[in-house]
């Protein structure tokens, strides 16, 4: 029987475990896109929770623009800072200006360098891991995203374990002025960066994005300094996330972890289902320019539009048996990296980098057992595991 009042997907506390899982079959079934006007806020927005629908808003950059901030609770003043100077919140053509610049240093050539070093920091943190056991994993997954993100940018390694916690609390800090004082530090450090490379031209990631790419595209240094920003937390809060996720579902699911150390099924296709399940970005969010129909809902300009990655991941439209974990799922298009234009620069890293941990496991680990209870963030942003009582033991 279908329930007549539709659940609050702000209730207090939703998301500080999977019960909105719940929430986003009931809204695909009843209400694919809804109106929703949380209580407390100024205004509302629509709800978009069906896999076509949202790959349909995302594709839509000439309807529904990101300049308007890209999640809820954004302060206005802050994105209308970086507005068409950050990736993230930018349509074409500054958007296409920007990304010709800076995908380069995340082509295939240049990640297929990177292979090596990413397969060592994995393969150290795994057998640190293995020999140390802490009472929280995450201590030990947060090195694998934090210390190639760095390594690529050149950043110094004293500054490692500094600039991965201050990216984690501009992200996940329950105060708004705690994270606007982080993005704040963060644009400071980046600052100094760029000053200091005009200088001296030591860095080789920085000197890449200042060089004139394509038609002589050239970012100016405040778009470098935004963008930097991006590419540090793309590369950083996600995949912790992602790691997090699968190594737990392995641990509660030890068949699917026989699977993958057996050789039935391949890292590649793991990580694709680890992505799947962990959706790091719960949220994104589009303001619509101009009239424009999303599902049986026609949405007027001006009006913004939330699209929930979290429930397009488990629409069984789109995927066979979708709230179980399948290491072996094929075809598995799920949209944890986002969809057209916007689609995240960082894809190929993380798979990268979830891939190589999937090795190491296999090659170092004979079991991953639970300990205790996880704990999740609570965000409906970035989500996941923020505590993973989990032993891997040799």
């Amino acid at each position: 029987m279908k329930q007549r009042t539709a659940p609050d997907l702000f209730e207090p506390g939703l998301f500080d475990g999977t019960r909105f899982y719940d929430v986003f079959a009931w809204y695909r079934e009843n209400e694919p896109v809804s109106w929703q006007h949380p209580a407390g806020e100024p205004e509302g927005f629509w709800s978009v929770t069906k896999y076509r629908d949202i790959v349909a808003v995302h594709r839509d950059t000439a309807r529904m623009s990101s300049t308007k901030g890209m999640r809820l609770g954004s302060t206005e003043s802050a994105v209308a800072a970086v507005a068409n100077k950050m990736l993230i919140v930018s349509d074409p053509p500054d958007h296409t200006r920007m990304k010709r610049v800076l995908i380069q240093p995340f082509s295939n050539e240049v990640l297929a360098r990177a292979e090596e070093y990413v397969d060592q920091v994995v393969a150290d943190v795994v057998a640190t891991a293995v020999r140390n056991p802490e009472p929280d994993l995450i201590t030990h997954l947060a090195r694998i995203p934090t210390d190639v993100i760095c390594a690529i940018m050149g950043i110094p390694q004293s500054d490692w374990a500094w600039i991965g916690a201050k990216t984690t609390e501009a992200f996940e800090s329950p105060s708004e002025v705690q994270r606007i004082m982080a993005n704040g530090d963060i644009f400071k450090y980046f600052t100094d960066m760029v000053s200091a490379n005009r200088r001296t031209a030591t860095n080789d990631f920085i000197s890449g994005l200042t060089a004139r790419h394509d038609g002589g595209t050239q970012l100016t240094d405040e778009e470098l300094v935004f963008n930097l920003s991006g590419v540090l937390a793309g590369g950083n809060e996600t995949t912790r996330y992602t790691l997090a996720a699968l190594t737990h579902q392995l641990a509660e699911h030890p068949d699917q972890w026989r699977r993958i150390a057996g050789g039935e099924v391949v890292p590649a296709d793991a990580t694709e289902e680890g992505l799947r399940w962990s959706v790091p970005g719960m949220h994104v969010m589009r303001t619509t320019t101009e009239t424009v129909r999303v599902g049986d809902v026609e949405i007027g300009p001006g009006q913004r539009v939330v699209t929930w990655i979290g429930s397009a991941n488990r629409d069984p439209e789109m995927f066979d048996d979708p709230d179980t974990f399948d290491v072996g799922r094929s075809g598995n298009r799920h949209l944890s990296f986002g969809a057209g234009r916007h689609i995240c620069l960082g894809s190929r890293l993380a798979r990268l980098e979830i891939t190589a941990y999937l090795r190491a496991l296999r090659t170092m680990v004979s079991t991953i057992g639970l300990e205790g209870e996880p704990r999740y963030n609570g965000s409906n942003f970035t989500w996941g595991l923020n505590e993973l009582p989990v032993v891997l033991r040799a």
